[in-house]
């Protein structure tokens, strides 16, 4: 089980369990209005399940409690990517207190979960992106990173930092708004591209 913490959960979850498990997604994003509406789309272009929230009051933990008794009743593997929360809202309390209550949720339908956790950095951030994972981490336990946004001229360079200061690793960059531009981290060609 996979929580995913920004708008590009999809590309992220897709392009790496859709060829091995059934996908089931869970539009827990209850900040953002559109943020459920932007899911649904991406899982009716690719054939794949979603849980949305019953109403517009529905609170994040509630979605994500949901997706994970479908699947435990299910009994398959059934691969869940969460969309929660967009990354810039990392001093947002409220938000942070909701996020602890989804894993809190998630554990509490299946021990030990969830199994990752994706913190998805903006490479046009600058160093904003320090504090944004220093938070995260400290609230959820961030297991690793996605750099996006380095299609552009973004060079994503401040994840170093976060690297070198929380120990946690780069998993994939996105390099597009495609499913297939999502790409797994590459540390010599992210360093080329930097000083090119």
């Amino acid at each position: 089980m996979y929580m995913f913490y920004t708008n590009k959960i999809f590309h992220a979850h897709f392009s790496f369990s859709s060829k091995f498990y059934q996908i089931l997604l869970a539009a827990g994003d209850t900040f953002r209005a559109a943020a459920s509406d932007q899911l649904e789309i991406w899982a009716e272009r690719t054939g794949c399940e979603i849980v949305v929230a019953e109403s517009e009051k529905s609170k994040a933990s509630a979605v994500l409690s949901q997706a994970v008794k479908r699947r435990k009743r299910a009994r398959l593997y059934i691969s869940i990517g969460v969309h929660v929360i967009f990354s810039g809202l990392h001093t947002n309390y409220r938000l942070m207190e909701e996020l602890i209550s989804c894993k809190k949720a998630v554990a509490k339908v299946v021990a030990g979960a969830p199994n990752e956790i994706l913190l998805v950095l903006d490479g046009t951030t600058g160093l904003n992106m320090l504090p944004q994972a220093r938070e995260f981490n400290e609230v959820v336990g961030v297991t690793g990173l996605i750099l996006t946004k380095l299609d552009g001229s973004a060079r994503g360079g401040c994840v170093v930092s976060v690297v070198d200061e929380l120990g946690i690793p780069v998993k994939f960059v996105g390099v597009g708004e495609g499913v297939e531009d999502l790409q797994p981290f590459d540390a010599e060609a992210f360093v080329n591209a930097i000083f090119l």
